[in-house]
């Protein structure tokens, strides 16, 4: 293999004989404008040859397999263009003769120099021998045609891995989809009447259009914090972990739930090894949000994303329907924890939970299965409410605590939002505008 640095130096030295030649006329005190036409381009031919082994000299240091070309045998790099690439090169003789040559020539003007009065026809001779123009157009048009040849190789592998990226890019997007397809076609059982039928026994409660509506009264862009928070990227990495997030009436806890909710959905939504359930509490239906109801919906929601209706659902089904009866809690707790057991990664959000029924001890009662669903399944629970000591409590320990308030980023956001609803002379001016958006922003305080 060619020694690249050997070869630099080679390299290197035709361009200082060049540089030298040029000098030497300098020396003699003679004005290049005044040199024969002949003489003008040898010269020029010097300079363009010094520029061009300069860029060969940069290929050299930056590719190795560039030196093979100097190395009387054929380029790896090179070669890669096919049929138009040499097959073997003498570029390390032409070369060597160019040095050779240039030698010659900078020792005979330095001669003709010597001690004497000299001229342009004194020194004109010396620049025109033949085999001197010859070497130094030979070494010129290869080492031209290897940088092009290089040039072209980069514009071409270039290309060809554009064409591969590209390619494995489209690989990828039709692997996605046949996932996708796969997934959508493993759950049409879903549509089916029986299906339908069992789903809504086991609960009627949409919380479907909710989340809906609730993420549609969303203003754009705001409650990001919220995902960027360390407190929901730590809850939304690990596995068994509570995330329990209070605040004062107004602040946004349950539009900040379905912005979390959505974004779940989102990030899973072709994901059959992760299941996601949510409840909206409400005191207005106290009545129908007991624990067995609220467990019901979410096992209602963790079998939608089953490949089938779970076994042990269906003979549930069947046993009570002869007897019209619905299910008891055990048996509810018992299908929950197995459909929740099959996802890798489970999240359960609870909004509102402070809305929830504390009769007969039912809020109590439905955390501690809440709890329980977490330590055998290792889901993750998501929680909001107002500030409630009792609920702290009932969480018991080792959950993450967060502060749930409407940011005044937020807040300026709906601002600017809501601007177009304000009289003319108000949006005319931008001074009105700010005064407005701060005297809201710092009436608001978090709500």
């Amino acid at each position: 293999m060619a020694d690249p640095f050997s070869i630099g130096v080679g390299v290197v030295g035709v361009v200082g004989l060049a540089i030298q030649i040029v000098q030497v006329v300098t020396r003699c005190g003679l004005d290049w404008k005044d040199a024969p036409t002949e003489v003008k381009a040898v010269r020029e031919e010097l300079q363009v040859l010094a520029q061009t082994l300069s860029i060969t000299q940069t290929n050299i240091l930056q590719n190795p397999d560039f030196a093979a070309a100097f190395d009387n045998r054929p380029s790896l790099l090179l070669s890669q263009l096919g049929p138009n690439a040499p097959n073997d090169t003498n570029t390390k003789v032409m070369l060597q003769s160019c040095e050779r040559h240039l030698r010659d020539l900078l020792h005979d003007l330095e001669k003709r120099a010597r001690g004497h009065r000299v001229g342009w026809e004194r020194l004109k001779g010396a620049f025109l021998a033949k085999h001197t123009r010859e070497s130094v157009g030979n070494l010129y048009r290869q080492c031209q045609t290897l940088n092009n040849m290089v040039v072209i190789d980069a514009v071409a592998l270039s290309a060809k891995i554009h064409t591969e990226v590209m390619a494995i890019q489209e690989e990828q997007r039709d692997s996605r989809q046949e996932q996708r397809d796969a997934i959508v076609a493993s759950q049409r059982w879903r549509q089916e009447d029986r299906a339908q039928t069992i789903l809504q026994w086991l609960s009627a409660t949409d919380y479907g259009t909710q989340q809906s509506d609730f993420f549609q009264r969303q203003q754009d862009g705001t409650g990001q914090w919220l995902l960027d928070s360390t407190e929901f990227r730590n809850w939304r990495s690990n596995n068994a972990t509570t995330l329990y997030c209070h605040g004062m009436p107004g602040a946004g806890k349950t539009i900040m739930t379905s912005i979390v909710v959505n974004q779940l959905c989102t990030e899973f939504e072709y994901n059959p090894s992760t299941g996601i359930a949510y409840l909206y509490c409400d005191f207005r239906r106290k009545g129908e949000q007991k624990p067995i109801n609220l467990l019901a919906s979410l096992l209602k929601q963790l079998i939608l994303n089953q490949p089938k209706m779970p076994p042990g659902v269906e003979r549930l089904y069947e046993n009570h329907l002869a007897k019209q009866t619905r299910p008891l809690l055990g048996e509810i707790l018992t299908e929950l924890h197995f459909v929740a057991s099959t996802y890798s990664k489970s999240f359960i959000i609870v909004d509102a939970l402070d809305e929830c029924s504390i009769s007969e001890g039912g809020r109590q009662e439905f955390i501690s299965e809440l709890l329980n669903l977490q330590a055998k399944a290792r889901s993750n629970i998501f929680v909001t409410s107002r500030i409630n000591p009792q609920i702290a409590r009932e969480l018991r320990t080792g959950y993450t605590r967060l502060e749930v308030r409407a940011s005044d980023a937020d807040v300026r956001k709906y601002l600017e939002s809501q601007v177009h609803r304000l009289p003319a002379f108000v949006q005319r001016s931008t001074e009105v505008q700010k005064e407005i958006k701060n005297g809201i922003t710092n009436a608001v305080r978090g709500m």
